[in-house]
C-alpha cells in the first residue's frame, strides 16, 4: 500500500474550498484514479461512491455525479466538504494541487500544478511548493512506484490548460 503523502494545503483551507473535488464535465480528465490496490481499499470501506470502470481489482477513475452547476465525486459529500474515503483516498488526490500529465507536445510526463486551487495563491503554501514538488518527483521516480505507472498509464493525465507545467519526469517508458 502506498503511504499517504504529506499534505500541502491545510486541512482547515481545503473544506473551505469551492474547487476540490468538483469538476466542470462528467469526464474530467483530472477525475481522481484508483490503482488497483487503492480500489481495493476503498471497496472494503463500504462507503457511498463508485467508480467508472466496476470490475473489482481493476483501475479506475472515481464516477462523478451531479452536484451543483457541474459535477463531484462520488466519494465527496458536498454536505460538510468531506471526502468519504480520506483515510484511503487515493495517490491521485494526496499529491493535489500536483498533477501528473503529458506535455503540451504529448512527449513527456510532467509534474504540474492545477492553477484551479484557490490555495496556491496563499504565501505560506506558494513558499512550500518547490520542496513538496521536490519530494513528490523523488517519491513517483522510485523505481517501484514508477514500475506501476508504467503498468497504468492511464494515471498520467492529459495535458490541461489550467494546470502549469513545472518539471519533467523521469518514469521509464510510459
Amino acid at each position: 500500500m502506498f503511504p499517504q503523502l504529506a499534505q500541502l494545503i491545510p486541512s482547515e483551507v481545503c473544506l473551505e474550498c469551492p474547487v476540490c473535488c468538483r469538476f466542470p464535465e462528467k469526464q474530467a480528465a483530472l477525475s481522481p484514479f484508483f490503482f488497483p490496490e487503492e480500489r481495493s481499499r476503498v471497496d472494503s470501506l463500504n462507503r457511498k461512491g463508485s467508480f467508472r470502470v466496476v470490475a473489482k481489482g481493476q483501475p479506475s477513475k472515481a464516477e462523478l455525479v451531479q452536484c451543483g452547476h457541474g459535477f463531484a465525486c462520488s466519494f465527496f459529500d458536498p454536505a460538510d466538504h468531506t471526502c468519504r474515503v480520506y483515510e484511503a483516498r487515493p495517490l491521485d488526490c494526496s499529491m493535489y494541487p500536483a498533477v501528473i500529465m503529458r506535455s503540451r507536445d504529448h512527449e513527456k510526463v510532467m509534474l504540474g500544478a492545477d492553477t484551479k486551487c484557490p490555495a496556491l495563491s496563499r504565501p505560506s503554501v506558494a513558499a512550500r511548493l518547490r520542496q513538496y514538488l521536490d519530494s513528490i518527483q523523488r517519491y513517483l521516480e522510485s523505481t517501484t512506484l514508477s514500475s506501476l505507472i508504467g503498468q497504468n498509464p492511464q494515471f498520467i493525465s492529459e495535458f490541461q490548460e489550467e494546470v502549469v507545467e513545472l518539471r519533467e519526469l523521469s518514469l521509464g517508458k510510459v
